[in-house]
């Protein structure tokens, strides 16, 4: 990585100082998303797996709109095809958003860079990472009370797989049994995704538990009853902003930051 892209990164970090006193322990979520954790917010110092098929990447978004509402900062490296309008109609706040683009080989590197300074850090499906750094990145989140979500799904690339769940994570976040709203026989048109999640995990999610959402729904993120389901449930957006992107050589990180319209 070259010096000036350090040093961009490091005058990114001292902007996003997190505003969550790390003696507060749990950041707060969705309301609809509270009774998939187990402790109803992100507990800092853990580590998140959101994968299982489509939905994964907007089931993500939903987990940051309730910290980015709260006044945290959320970074996002690794992943390049995320789309953010859809992250903006799922609640995210843009404005307390960073996004970091960086080469597979800078990847650990950076992605430890945004844990030390922000209190949420996506890391997309666009790299793969070894056991022994998701291990190290799982030890430094817990040293900084910082959450990390990791994202699965399909690989880049032609012929591309789908990525391997990280090991060790506190809470695995599964979905699947997806369908779309707005569809009939040969009219209407998709107005939301609804699947089914299901979590566990560690701190009391020995037992695995299901709940049916709407991504997007009223409030970014809407839980469902479906008809038929079986009873293991639990009870119970603006446009895009211009993206303002700091140029790189393609073989450095570059950060790109979203901007507030002009009045």
């Amino acid at each position: 990585m070259s010096g000036d892209q350090v040093a961009a990164l490091r005058s990114l970090i001292e902007q996003v100082r997190p505003v969550t006193a790390s003696h507060e322990r749990t950041l707060p979520v969705l309301p609809a998303l509270e009774q998939l954790l187990p402790f109803r917010g992100l507990q800092r110092g853990t580590m998140l797996w959101v994968g299982g098929g489509p939905g994964a990447t907007s089931l993500a978004f939903g987990l940051a709109a309730g910290p980015t509402q709260a006044g945290s900062w959320v970074a996002c490296v690794a992943g390049r095809e995320f789309g953010w309008a859809s992250a903006a109609e799922l609640g995210v706040d843009l404005h307390r958003v960073a996004v970091v683009r960086s080469e597979p080989a800078d990847w650990a590197a950076v992605t430890a860079a945004l844990v030390d300074a922000f209190d949420v850090v996506l890391c997309g499906p666009d790299h793969q990472p070894e056991r022994n750094q998701v291990l190290r990145l799982a030890a430094r989140a817990r040293e900084r009370g910082s959450v990390v979500v990791a994202v699965g799904g399909d690989g880049p690339g032609v012929g591309r797989g789908r990525v391997r769940p990280w090991p060790g994570v506190d809470v695995r976040l599964d979905v699947d049994d997806p369908s779309w709203d707005g569809i009939g026989a040969g009219w209407g048109s998709l107005r939301g995704r609804q699947v089914a999640v299901r979590a566990g995990g560690r701190h009391g999610m020995d037992r695995t538990r299901r709940v049916d959402l709407r991504l997007p729904g009223d409030g970014g993120v809407e839980p469902i009853e479906r008809s038929g389901s079986p009873g293991d449930r639990s009870p119970d957006g603006p446009s895009p902003l211009p993206v303002e992107d700091t140029p790189g050589d393609g073989t450095d990180a570059e950060v790109l930051a979203f901007r507030a319209r002009p009045a």
